[in-house]
């Protein structure tokens, strides 16, 4: 048997105060020379599941990501994001679900909290990117939550790299539900980037960005070019019904 999630919605902080969507272009945020950095690691079970929300199921083997947008201009000004996500499946799709994001600027946070929701708050994200390598520091007001070094850089097709359909925690007919964006990478127009040398160590005292430091490291890599971050909406499967 499967082993599904039991974290409420409700209990999932700024979950009722942000209205996603509400926001500048149809679909998205449409941004150009765009870094995104994108790490995948492993979990253990007992790591995520008190994390997971209810209705879904936890991947074999459990998984988290962290995934950085560095985009020099946006409709808030130039933007800078760094999200923690959970891996997870809705009912056979694969899925991440946004557990918190720190984004620079106080009038940027405003602006991706009104367009996109979620757990948001300020911080800062110090982003180095060098031929020897990328490094990156994510911290918020407490302290430091990630560091993140990628070494052994690779160029690649960036064809074969992956983005998963993401959730974030918001409303659906005043209720509490899992929408979906995502962070969208023309991949056959970008440049790929694969690390083969990688860590990201998340120290003492860093919250749910301790809890779920990697066990086992999977993938790390960067694009660089366009990239489109999308407004939340009901995903396809419940709007048809």
């Amino acid at each position: 048997m499967p082993d599904f999630g039991t974290r409420t919605l409700a209990s999932i902080p700024d979950l009722l105060a942000i209205a996603p969507g509400e926001g500048e272009g149809e679909d998205g945020w449409e941004l150009s020379d765009t870094r995104v950095v994108s790490l995948t690691f492993e979990l253990s079970k007992t790591q995520m599941m008190d994390l997971l929300p209810e209705g879904l199921i936890r991947p074999v083997p459990p998984y988290a990501k962290v995934i950085i947008v560095d985009a020099p201009d946006s409709p808030a000004g130039p933007y800078r994001e760094a999200g923690l996500y959970l891996g997870a499946r809705d009912r056979v799709q694969i899925r991440n679900v946004l557990l918190d994001a720190i984004v620079q600027g106080d009038e940027q946070l405003a602006s991706s909290r009104r367009c996109f929701g979620g757990s948001r708050r300020t911080g800062t994200i110090d982003l180095d990117v060098s031929d020897d390598g990328i490094n990156a520091v994510i911290a918020s007001e407490e302290g430091e939550l990630c560091r993140i070094r990628m070494g052994d850089l690779r160029r690649c097709d960036a064809t074969m790299l992956k983005f998963d359909a993401l959730l974030v925690p918001g409303e659906e007919d005043a209720a509490p539900a899992l929408l979906r964006y995502g962070v969208r990478i023309p991949l056959p127009e970008v440049e790929g980037t694969l690390s083969r040398d990688w860590e990201a160590a998340m120290p003492r005292g860093a919250g749910v960005w301790r809890q779920l430091r990697p066990a086992f490291n999977v993938t790390a890599f960067a694009t660089f070019g366009d990239a489109r971050l999308e407004f939340p909406r009901v995903p396809r499967a419940r709007a048809a019904r």
